[in-house]
């Protein structure tokens, strides 16, 4: 018998409204602003079985749905994949683009059994085997005993095109918000204590981050077409100064053939098929090679890396976008966001929507926006082709030296501690341990340079030292990673000294390695601040990267759990924000243009005076702060 829990299941069945459109603006909620999709029907599961399904049939559905939704305000509401349903919801009922949420949408509890089950399921096995949280898979695992179970999953096989079929996605939703109560009824109270309030937190991040979904990012097309033809230009000119043509930078095999085999270069490294390496990496090792002996093939290869990094950034952020432009049709992008997109709770985006068809088996994928997670940092062009809404400026709030500063909380490194407490300068006391100065007298130089000079290269390598040996490394790899992702050349030898005095200096954090792969083994599981857990289990067949898992966790899921803490509580406290993009450590959002600088202010100091023990038990014994931008473009914060 199903245990009774008090709580509503919603489910959204939705269509397009247009023909051509039928494969794709069903899962596409911001072209309910325009018009094409719509909610086919809504469904409701309430304790005991009793049903209730809206159908939009007429023009009185709207009030029935602000009705119905009215009646769940306070309530504890679970839908699977939530900001999917959240996203109809607002785009149907708010038609403007940053417009107030409203309240009555706001005010219900939203839950998502989807995020539940990862929530107690996230480990290293569900990783390794790639388990899929969809509501037919849960069903299938867990419900396996269920006398409706066979139907079900028949029916979420024969699924078609959204809403083509009225019949089958009517029946559909009823099924599915009945099964989804039966999946939660039966993990509902077995979640964790400790872990309770980490994801209550991040269900409370779901209609503002539904919200940021639908509306979008604008495009600057002069900015785009500037960026078409700068990185365009580039590859073909070079590709011209070599005598070949662009294709070259993108296939590895023709890249390495002309390489090691019309160049008579010898490769770095090989692929682990035994190809020889043509990566960014390698290349930059060749280059290195050629220098030092004055060989001039030096620049050949140092254009092919150009032009092989404008090849990337024109297909990655200049052609994609252009497709997603051509799809969406509005002059603005939309990337899907995802809560707990990665295993230390890290959100990611899709920058597609994928039409499967049962019958012919294939796959068609819609871009609707770029890869916005993954945006270089230095890609400043790329940035400034993004813009808020009209009328609208961009804010950034930037969590300062995020993994550095909950490193020092996790390891209790007292040097640590004391350098954030007494508003010292981290990169600066690593640099002075690294040339055995004093850390007064080091700063007094350093700060006399103007950022020129010995000293200030003295800390940048102190930085460069502090970024690399948060999670352990060693002297070689660091060497490696200073030329390949810093282009700084180091010696194997020097890399070692870096080492050494990082873990000499921080004495702690070895410490902390230690005791939290111990943590892990004992407990089954790494754990963050907020109570989220990643089970680990691979310690013989996989020891380095297990051990790895369980000292990175507590740190990257702890920032992850600071940005649901800030994005919930911003939309809280400050409803003229709307929460638009995570990325990398820092929050954006929009904000009107004559509220931005008043806005910002107060929510720079908001951010910086969040007390984080009601989140995570404890008062933390340093500040963790934000440091705030604001601008027109995109560009002009990040």
């Amino acid at each position: 018998m199903t245990e009774y829990i008090d709580i509503a299941v919603l489910d959204i069945e939705t269509r397009s409204k247009k023909f051509e459109m039928r494969e794709h603006a069903g899962l596409e909620p911001w072209r309910v602003r325009h018009g094409t999709a719509e909610i086919l029907s809504v469904d409701v599961y309430f304790p005991g079985g009793r049903c209730v399904q809206l159908v939009n049939k007429d023009d009185g559905f709207k009030d029935r749905l602000i009705e119905l939704l009215k009646s769940l305000e306070h309530k504890i509401v679970f839908a699977h994949n939530a900001i999917f349903d959240v996203a109809w919801l607002i785009a149907t009922l708010q038609p403007k683009r940053c417009g107030d949420v409203p309240t009555y949408i706001k005010n219900i509890q939203w839950r998502d059994s989807m995020l539940l089950f990862k929530w107690l399921i996230n480990g290293q096995l569900a990783e390794g085997i790639r388990f899929s949280y969809s509501l037919q898979n849960l069903v299938k695992k867990f419900l396996a005993d269920h006398p409706d179970t066979p139907d079900f999953v028949k029916m979420k096989s024969e699924a078609g095109i959204a809403g083509e079929d009225v019949e089958y996605w009517l029946e559909r939703g009823t099924l599915d918000v009945k099964m989804t109560y039966e999946l939660i009824a039966k993990v509902y109270h077995k979640v964790p204590r400790d872990m309770r309030v980490g994801m209550m937190t991040e269900f409370e991040c779901i209609w503002p981050v539904a919200n940021s979904w639908i509306n979008g990012f604008r495009i600057d097309i002069k900015q785009l077409e500037a960026n078409d033809v700068k990185y365009s230009n580039l590859k073909f000119e070079i590709a011209k100064e070599l005598g070949t043509d662009a294709g070259l930078f993108s296939s590895p095999k023709r890249l390495g053939h002309f390489l090691f085999t019309e160049l008579g270069l010898t490769p770095h490294d090989h692929t682990p098929s035994g190809n020889p390496g043509t990566s960014k990496g390698d290349l930059m090792w060749i280059e290195y090679a050629l220098k030092q002996r004055g060989d001039p093939k030096a620049l050949i290869v140092r254009k092919i890396l150009e032009a092989k990094e404008a090849s990337t950034l024109y297909s990655k952020y200049v052609k994609t976008m252009k497709e997603a432009l051509a799809h969406t049709g509005d002059g603005y992008i939309y990337s899907s966001p995802r809560l707990f997109g990665t295993y230390t709770g890290r959100m990611t985006y899709s920058n597609s929507v994928t039409h499967k068809d049962p019958d012919k088996e294939t796959k068609t994928k819609y871009k609707t926006s770029i890869a916005m997670h993954q945006i270089p940092r230095k890609a400043k062009d790329i940035r400034a082709s993004m813009m808020p809404p009209e009328g609208h400026d961009i804010l950034e709030f930037d969590a300062a030296g995020q993994e550095s500063r909950l490193m020092a909380l996790q390891s209790k490194d007292q040097t640590l501690l004391d350098i954030f407490t007494k508003g010292l300068n981290f990169h600066s006391m690593t640099g002075a341990s690294i040339i055995g100065m004093d850390y007064d007298d080091f700063e007094d130089i350093r700060n006399k340079e103007k950022d020129d000079g010995p000293m200030t290269e003295a800390r940048q390598r102190g930085k460069l030292t502090n970024l690399a040996c948060n999670f352990r490394i060693s002297g070689k790899a660091l060497a490696k990673q200073a030329f390949e992702k810093y282009d700084v050349m180091i010696d194997i030898s020097t890399g070692n000294h870096l080492v050494k005095t990082f873990t000499s200096s921080y004495e702690g954090i070895p410490d902390y390695w230690k005791r939290s792969i111990y943590d892990a083994k004992t407990n089954g599981f790494a754990e963050t601040y907020g109570g989220r857990r990643f089970k680990v289990q691979n310690w013989q067949q996989e020891r380095w990267q297990t051990e790895s898992s369980a000292i990175m966790v507590p740190i990257q899921g702890s920032g992850a759990s600071m940005k649901e803490i800030a994005i919930s509580q911003l939309a809280k406290q400050f409803p003229e924000f709307h929460f638009a993009l995570d990325l990398h450590d820092a929050s954006f959002g929009y904000v009107l243009s004559d509220q931005a600088k008043r806005i910002f202010s107060e929510m720079e100091e908001f951010l910086n005076t969040i007390d984080y023990e009601p989140f995570w038990g404890f008062k933390p014994s340093i500040a963790l702060p934000y440091d705030g931008k604001m601008g027109s473009t995109f560009a002009d914060v990040k």
